[in-house]
């Protein structure tokens, strides 16, 4: 049987984010941690298929077991393209709508920095499209689950669980988000932002 979720490939090579995201952190991320959540998302996913439904104590922690590993294998694939070998800066309508939105660059970076560094243990920064509004918006993610904005699409995601950073930066979570804001890959995350107003997700698109 083929499995439900595989580990995707990354688009650069395991060093091409060097210096600030050495080869040795994205193999152990990308190849221990974020497969370790396919395999528990396929291992949960298969184990629902057999439980009785009756048995609602193995239905709960199956379930939760999906949940958790199911959202972290879905934020790290998109981790892998909100992040990129190099420094860039957004164009086109996703520049007007980061403008618009924040009021310029430097505060959208000093709000997702913040978002970033007020999560407490373990997280994710996050950009996202709020549907309703057309709005962009920065907040923050609680393990991989947890303060799900409704109605949004996730644009961009920064990891501040420990794994992401501490061979490097050790307890010094604050470089490793400079770091990584500095090097979003603004053409992927642009991508998906034409996608998501394209489809018609976006009420009220920049005029």
């Amino acid at each position: 049987m083929n499995p439900r979720y595989v580990l995707p490939d990354l688009a650069y090579a395991i060093d091409a984010l060097e210096p600030w995201c050495p080869a040795e952190t994205l193999d152990l991320h990308h190849g221990k941690h974020h497969a370790t959540y396919v395999k528990e998302a396929n291992a949960a996913a298969e184990l629902l298929a057999t439980i009785d439904p009756d048995d609602a104590d193995r239905l709960v922690g199956a379930r939760s077991s999906l949940v958790f590993n199911l959202g972290g294998h879905v934020l790290h694939s998109l981790l892998w393209t909100s992040i990129g070998p190099d420094s860039s800066a957004p164009g086109g309508d996703l520049a007007a709508r980061l403008t618009s939105d924040f009021g310029s660059m430097e505060r959208f970076r000093s709000l997702l920095t913040s978002a970033c560094m007020k999560v407490q243990g373990t997280g994710w920064g996050t950009l996202w499209l709020h549907v309703p509004t057309g709005e962009l918006q920065v907040g923050s993610l609680l393990d991989h689950q947890h303060n799900m904005v409704p109605d949004s699409v996730l644009m961009a995601v920064i990891d501040v669980w420990e794994h992401a950073y501490y061979l490097t930066y050790r307890n010094e979570r604050a470089k490793w988000v400079a770091a990584a804001i500095d090097h979003l890959d603004w053409a992927s995350i642009a991508e998906r932002y034409d996608q998501a107003m394209s489809a018609g997700q976006a009420l009220h698109p920049v005029a």
